[in-house]
C-alpha cells in the first residue's frame, strides 16, 4: 500500500512538473509565405513583418505570460507545398494558429485541411471562396485579414463612378485566374447599380500576351473607363499596348499594379502615369513613423511592399485573440479570431472587425494611389467596400 501511495504522489508531481513546464513553453505561432520564387519579394517582406511583431509582443512579456514561438515555413508558390506546410505546422511544431498566406490558391488548397485539422488560419488571401466556399456555408477554421476581391471590385467600381465621375466602363479579365473574375465581376456589378454602364466586358485565356484584338473591340465602344483586375505583368502589358492603340481611357486597376514590375511592363512611367491602383496602406501618413523606424532599425533597410503589413497585422490580430482566449488551445483561439471587434492594425483605418457570418473584415477600406509622372505613387482618397 505504501508503494501504491508513493506511486500516486509521484504521479501526481509528475504532472505538476508537466503542467508548470507547458505553462513556461513558449506558444508556437506558425506562418506560411513565399520565401522563395518569383514572388519572394512579397513573402520575405511579410515573414520580416510577422518577426518584427513577434519580437515586439514577446519584449512586452509575450502573450498571456508567455512568449511566442514564430516558426515560418516556405509555400514556394504551390499549393501542395502550402498544405504540407500547414500539416507540419500543426502535426510536428504542433502550432496552436497559423498566420499566411497572402495567395488565395494556396489558401482554397489548405482550408478543408484546416477543417479537418481543427487549427486555425488567418491570412491576407481576397478569394472569398477561401472563407464561403458556397453561400451560407463557411469554413470555420480559416479567416480573411484584408479585403475580399470581391470587395475590392466594388472600392474601385465607387471611386470612378463617385469620385472621377466616370460613367462607361470596360473591363478586361483572366478568366483562369479567380484573383481577376472576381474583382472584375464585383466592379462590373457595382457600377451599374451605381448607374453607371459597362459597354464590354471581356475574359481571356491565362498567359495571354497580346491584347490588341481586346483593346480594339474595347476601343469601338467608347469608354471612358478601363478596369484592369490584374497581376503586374498583365496589366502593365494591357496598358502599353492601350496606348499604342490610342485607347485613352482612365485606367483602374488592383494593388498588384502598385509594383516597379507593373512599371517595367507598361514600358515606363510616361505610360502609367495617371493609372490608378489599389493599396492597403499609405505609407505617408505619419502613424507609420514609429513603424518604419522599427524595421529598419532590425533589418537595416525600408520597408520595400505593402506585403511587410500583413505579417505584422497577422500576428498582432493573433495575439488578440490568443490573449481574449485565455488559454492556448486551438478552438478557444478559432472563437476568439471570430469575435474580433476594433482591434488596432496598420492596414486599412487602423481598426479591424471580423464579420463572423464570414470569417472576413467589415467594411475594411483600402487607399486609392495615382501613378505620377515622377514615378511616385500619389495617394488620392481612402475608400470603403459597398456594405
Amino acid at each position: 500500500m505504501k508503494r501504491i501511495a508513493l506511486l500516486l504522489i509521484c504521479t501526481l508531481l509528475i504532472g505538476v512538473v508537466s503542467f508548470s513546464a507547458s505553462a513556461a513553453d513558449p506558444i508556437v505561432v506558425g506562418f506560411i509565405t513565399a520565401l522563395t520564387g518569383s514572388t519572394s519579394l512579397w513573402g520575405t517582406q511579410e515573414r520580416n513583418g510577422a518577426v518584427l511583431a513577434a519580437d515586439e509582443i514577446n519584449a512586452k512579456g509575450g502573450v498571456l505570460g508567455r512568449q511566442i514561438k514564430l516558426i515560418v515555413y516556405d509555400h514556394k508558390g504551390q499549393p501542395a507545398e502550402g498544405v504540407s506546410a500547414y500539416r507540419r505546422l500543426v502535426d510536428q511544431d504542433k502550432a496552436v494558429v497559423v498566420g499566411g498566406t497572402h495567395f488565395s490558391n494556396i489558401s482554397l488548397a489548405i482550408a478543408p485541411v484546416a477543417e479537418q485539422k481543427r487549427v486555425p488560419i488567418i491570412g491576407q488571401a481576397i478569394e472569398p471562396k477561401v472563407t464561403v466556399p458556397e453561400p451560407g456555408k463557411v469554413n470555420r477554421y480559416t479567416f480573411l485579414a484584408q479585403p475580399s476581391s470581391a470587395q475590392q471590385g466594388q472600392m474601385m467600381a465607387r471611386f470612378g463612378y463617385e469620385n472621377l465621375g466616370l460613367r462607361k466602363a470596360a473591363v478586361l479579365a483572366d478568366k483562369s485566374n479567380s484573383y481577376s473574375t472576381s474583382q472584375a465581376e464585383a466592379f462590373a456589378e457595382t457600377f451599374k447599380a451605381l448607374g453607371g454602364e459597362v459597354v464590354s466586358y471581356i475574359e481571356y485565356a491565362g498567359g495571354t500576351m497580346d491584347f490588341k484584338a481586346f483593346i480594339t473591340q474595347i476601343k469601338s465602344k467608347s469608354p471612358d473607363v478601363m478596369f484592369l483586375p490584374q497581376y503586374a505583368q498583365a496589366g502593365g502589358l494591357q496598358v502599353r499596348q492601350s496606348k499604342e492603340l490610342g485607347l485613352n481611357v482612365t485606367i483602374l486597376g488592383s494593388n498588384s499594379l502598385s509594383d516597379q514590375n507593373y512599371i517595367d511592363a507598361c514600358g515606363g512611367i510616361q505610360n502609367a502615369a495617371g493609372t490608378y491602383h489599389l493599396f492597403n496602406v499609405n505609407f505617408d501618413d505619419p502613424k507609420f513613423a514609429p513603424f518604419h523606424k522599427a524595421y529598419e532599425a532590425k533589418y537595416g533597410e525600408p520597408v520595400q511592399t505593402y506585403h511587410t503589413v500583413f505579417g505584422y497585422d497577422d500576428i498582432y490580430l493573433i495575439a488578440d485573440a490568443i490573449t481574449r482566449a485565455g488559454k492556448v488551445d486551438p478552438e478557444a483561439i478559432r472563437d476568439a479570431l471570430e469575435t474580433i471587434k476594433g482591434v488596432p492594425v496598420l492596414a486599412g483605418d487602423g481598426m479591424f472587425t471580423m464579420n463572423p457570418a464570414t470569417h472576413q473584415p467589415v467594411s475594411m477600406p483600402s487607399w486609392i494611389f495615382r501613378w505620377a509622372a515622377d514615378g511616385s505613387r500619389v495617394p488620392e482618397r481612402l475608400i470603403y467596400p459597398v456594405e
